[in-house]
This record gives structure tokens, C-alpha cells and sequence, in this order.
């Protein structure tokens, strides 16, 4: 079992931090910390931020931790906006922040809709990367989508139940159509209490341990308003665009990692990566669901992601 005093365990404290201007009237908020092999995370959402406690799964003394909040998200401005706002966007704003820093390559990572950017960034610049870590892994495929809108009604009975009853029957075969159009209306009380209702219902099937306190609600309006846009836009992923450039990746490290029991973004998604990619190390972790804060999962990922940093680093010869 992985100690609490071992150093991937203690957040390093943020060196240098800022806001990046990347064009289009966004300006990118990113942090710097640690020292060693620099590591770019990306965060979850489409709508979240990045979490401080991601630091916590890398060593602080082998491990320059760059983070940031993409567009619109976060302590990014304008916050909340949506125009010029895409997973394309988001790419071209990695490789802005990269020349910031003045960094040649990088491990680039992410977790939930973070490793769909992370994958999206590696399949365009692989030249940049040193290696990939993917937690929990979402390709966005129509599949995927459908189960988020819809097949989690298998296992969650009630909490669909609940997110379908805010939309006409007749509209219930395409939630994420209905939810949508309320969403990115034009009376925004109908747009923020679809968005937080759309927040909420996402809360209820992640975790797999009880949470220790309830979702706050007051995220919800923000996050679901970038979530459901780039829902409306297939989340910018032609259906089996990550799968068919995947072979991109032929020359990088890639470790995947995902909750046997994720229902959010379930193994399927990681298995399908990991069969275009003979060389990459996957591990389906039992008893685990969506998210590495809670223990069975957070001890894999972090252990995962040391065993990571020293096949990086022995094939860099350090």
C-alpha cells in the first residue's frame, strides 16, 4: 500500500503561474510546479478545471507538473464563454503554452474528458511527446455518447428516471438533443437549471464509493453550459476519429488506466484504444470506478503513474 508521507503523495507547491493569451479573446490560466520531467495534465469536463490534487500522483522531485484551465474554464477568461471554443482550440492552446515555458517535450496526461484532449494533442504533435498517461479513458464515439444520455439507465434506473422527467416524453429518445436546446436557449432560467440538473445527474453515476459530501449544485450552471456545447457539437470527435489516428502513437509510451466499474466513461473505451496499440500497458483496475480520488483507484493511478515516470526516465537514460 502506497504511504501518504511518500513524496508523489504531497502537492508540490506552484513555482510560477499565469495567464496566457492564446487569440480569440480567451486568455489560459496555467500553473508550474515541481522539478524534473516536465508532465502537462489536462482536466475533466467538458466544463471542469484543473485540480490541484493531480500533482499528488507524480513525484514533486522527478516531475515538473504543468496544469491549466481550458478555455472558458476555471480561473481562464472570459469564464464561461463558448465562442471559439473547441477541442481543436484547446490543442492549439497546449502547444502555445508549451513554446511559453520553453518546453521541447513533454508526458502529456489527462483523466475523463482530460484524456480525450491529452489523446486528441498526442495524435496531432506526437513529435512532442514523450509519453501518454490516460485515466479513464472517454473517446467520444456515438456509442459512448449514447451511453451517457441514455444506458446509464441500466444501472442507474432512478437518477435516469429523474434526468429524462425534466423533458416532454416525446423528446426522451434524444436527452442530449432536448438538453441542449434548453441549455444554450434563450431564457437562461430554463438554461440554468437544465445545466445543473445535467451537473447533478453526471455526479450521481461517477463515483463507486459513496462520496463523502454531495455534489455543489452552484457548479453546475457553468459546467453544464460548456459541457452541453460541446455536446451539441459531438464534442468536435468525429465518431472513430481517435481510434483511426491512433497509429500516430506507434512511437510513444502510452499507459492507459481505467475503473473496472466506471460508469462514466467505461472500460470498453480503454480496451478499444489498447487493441490499435500492441505496445501500450493497460490495467483495468477492480473495484474501482471514474474517479482516482477515491482509494481502491487512487493508489493504481498513482502507482501506475510512477512505474510511468521511470520508463520515461530510463528511456531518456536519467
Amino acid at each position: 500500500m502506497l504511504r501518504a508521507d511518500d513524496p508523489y503523495c504531497v502537492p508540490p507547491a506552484v513555482t510560477a503561474e499565469g495567464l496566457l493569451d492564446v487569440g480569440d479573446g480567451h486568455h489560459i490560466y496555467w500553473t508550474d510546479s515541481g522539478a524534473g520531467i516536465p508532465m502537462i495534465t489536462c482536466h475533466g469536463g467538458p466544463g471542469g478545471a484543473m485540480m490541484a490534487g493531480a500533482a499528488r500522483f507524480t513525484d514533486r522531485r522527478r516531475v515538473r507538473h504543468i496544469m491549466f484551465d481550458q478555455r472558458g474554464c476555471g480561473r481562464s477568461t472570459p469564464r464561461g464563454r463558448l465562442e471559439a471554443n473547441s477541442l481543436q482550440h484547446t490543442v492549439a492552446d497546449m502547444e502555445r503554452l508549451r513554446h511559453h515555458l520553453g518546453i521541447e517535450r513533454w508526458i502529456v496526461s489527462g483523466g475523463s474528458w482530460g484524456s480525450t484532449v491529452a489523446l486528441a494533442y498526442a495524435e496531432a504533435h506526437p513529435e512532442r511527446c514523450l509519453g501518454l498517461f490516460l485515466v479513464s479513458l472517454w473517446l467520444c464515439r456515438k456509442a459512448d455518447t449514447d451511453w451517457w444520455f441514455h444506458g446509464v439507465q441500466a444501472l442507474f434506473p432512478e437518477l435516469w428516471e429523474s434526468f429524462a422527467a425534466m423533458v416532454p416524453e416525446a423528446e426522451r429518445t434524444d436527452l442530449r438533443g432536448a438538453y441542449c436546446r434548453r441549455i444554450l436557449g434563450d431564457d437562461p432560467e430554463v438554461a440554468a437549471c437544465f445545466a445543473t440538473n445535467l451537473f447533478l445527474y453526471e455526479e450521481g453515476f461517477m463515483h463507486f464509493d459513496a462520496p463523502i459530501a454531495p455534489p455543489d449544485p452552484v457548479r453546475g450552471a457553468d459546467y453544464g453550459r460548456i459541457f452541453a456545447h460541446y455536446a451539441a457539437h459531438d464534442f468536435f470527435v468525429d465518431d472513430d476519429m481517435l481510434l483511426q489516428n491512433a497509429d500516430r502513437l506507434a512511437a510513444i509510451p502510452v499507459s492507459i488506466i481505467t475503473g473496472r466499474y466506471d460508469c462514466c466513461t467505461p472500460p470498453s473505451n480503454a480496451w478499444a484504444l489498447a487493441q490499435r496499440l500492441p505496445h501500450a500497458r493497460l490495467e483495468i483496475v477492480p473495484g474501482a470506478g471514474h474517479y482516482p480520488t477515491e482509494p481502491a483507484f487512487g493508489y493504481a493511478v498513482a502507482r501506475a503513474a510512477q512505474d510511468f515516470v521511470g520508463h520515461i526516465e530510463r528511456e531518456l537514460g536519467r
